[in-house]
């Protein structure tokens, strides 16, 4: 029997040696799909390289269109800012000069915040891509309203992004069990609220220091994360783990207690995702596609952004209280099964046998 995939061209970030979601996103797929038929658009080096590297892809994606007859459908997954530039001339190209049909999936939190504050070309291209699509894929119900409202969608759908199903667990050193781990993991940045999360431990290291410990792993202001909790006088507290992947990621994920994000803008993490495979409760805020993933108190707990009085509340909590923890780890870990690539596989299925 032919595989439907076999019509597919998937176009988004490299996913071998990815640093964001898309890239994690396109790395399942890549492991649960049959053919995998993906030309990269970026590499994450520097500005120049992916120039370069840009050019590289739309050679490829060119010689793709004119060889492969196959392909009928190119399915285009992208974000904000450069990535609708970048995925703009993959769309063109595709749709009018080859005539291909477009799928564009949006992975950006805040991809409609840019929109509005975008210019008149950022704003063309956007709804080049969104109305020149067969299908518009999102990470939840919550566009709708905004897509209604400024393109003209032909077919909505939410497709969740994938986790992987660890059936094998790492094994893990034992570790004092006195001490609460918090792990993060994304983008050191202030729009992920990782500072406001330092300063918090900062300001409150005499009464936190000796229960609990955080452990930060990600990637861009490093330094000034390194900076902010050696001044601080949190380095036995707090340390930065660097960017983790692989086996290394699935070690921090397995040994931590909790898994925190005090985030002001998402999509649909897939940290938190990747978090509940293991079991481990998420601290949070309902921004983005969090809310319809993350429970209040069954599977995590939420917060407002930036406010430091109830995420300082919480942690004592956490902290202090351990007896709902082991009811809130199973119910992570249960969450976590809708998201496995079996499920997600079947509704790519679904949606490209219904526009092919």
């Amino acid at each position: 029997m032919s595989s439907s995939f076999n019509n597919i061209l998937y176009i988004g970030p490299d996913h071998k040696n990815h640093r964001g979601g898309i890239g994690a996103v396109l790395s399942i797929y890549s492991k649960s799909i049959a053919p995998f038929n993906f030309i990269p658009t970026l590499s994450y080096k520097n500005k120049f390289y992916e120039l370069f590297f840009f050019a590289g892809s739309l050679l490829k994606v060119v010689i793709a269109l004119l060889t492969n007859w196959k392909i009928k459908i190119v399915h285009i997954h992208g974000a904000k800012e450069g990535s609708i530039m970048r995925k703009f001339v993959i769309g063109f190209i595709a749709r009018k000069i080859f005539g291909k049909k477009i799928i564009f999936h949006i992975h950006a939190g805040g991809f409609d915040e840019y929109f509005d504050r975008g210019g008149k070309f950022y704003r063309y291209m956007c709804r080049f891509l969104v109305n020149n699509s067969e299908a518009l894929v999102v990470l939840s119900e919550r566009w709708n309203e905004f897509f209604a409202k400024n393109f003209k969608v032909k077919k909505l759908i939410v497709i969740k992004n994938p986790v992987e199903h660890k059936t094998v667990r790492p094994v893990v050193q034992a570790k004092d069990s006195s001490i609460v781990t918090f792990l993060f993991l994304g983008r050191i940045a202030d729009h992920k609220g990782i500072f406001d999360l330092i300063d918090l431990v900062i300001a409150e290291q005499a009464d936190l220091r000796g229960k609990c410990k955080f452990l930060i792993g990600g990637n861009h202001e490093v330094d000034r994360l390194k900076k902010a909790i050696t001044d601080g006088g949190i380095e036995d507290m707090a340390e930065y783990i660097g960017w983790v992947q692989h086996e290394e990621k699935d070690h921090y994920l397995s040994s931590c207690d909790y898994f925190i994000l005090p985030t002001y803008e998402e999509g649909m993490p897939m940290t938190i995702l990747e978090a509940f495979s293991f079991g481990k409760p998420v601290i949070t805020t309902p921004v983005g596609s969090i809310p319809e993933v993350v429970e209040h108190n069954k599977n995590g707990i939420l917060f407002n952004p930036g406010d430091m009085v109830q995420l300082k509340r919480i942690l004592f909590e956490v902290i202090n209280d351990r007896s709902g923890y082991a009811a809130m780890r199973n119910n992570a870990m249960n969450a976590a099964v809708s998201y496995y690539p079996e499920s997600i596989k079947q509704e790519l299925e679904k949606l490209y046998s219904e526009i092919a």
